[in-house]
């Protein structure tokens, strides 16, 4: 085959690059993480003692005065 010009299609390796999927996996995970940070921050407004994570118990809810 070679005397002719012709070449094997998988006969030259090319370098990986990066494609339109792994782009719009990394801006997924770029928004991801930005609403992680704004929840994260709407749970310490919320939460007890100004925690994200404590739990408040049931029936005496509390939250943090609106002037604040």
């Amino acid at each position: 085959m070679s005397q002719f010009g012709m070449q094997m299609p998988a006969g030259r390796k090319r370098a990986a690059s990066p494609d339109v999927y792994t782009g719009l996996a990394v801006i997924a995970t770029v928004f991801l993480a930005a609403a992680t940070a704004v929840m994260w921050q709407a749970g310490a407004k919320v939460g007890k003692g100004g925690s994200p994570i404590a739990l408040q118990e049931s029936g005496r809810i509390e939250l943090p005065a609106l002037g604040k």
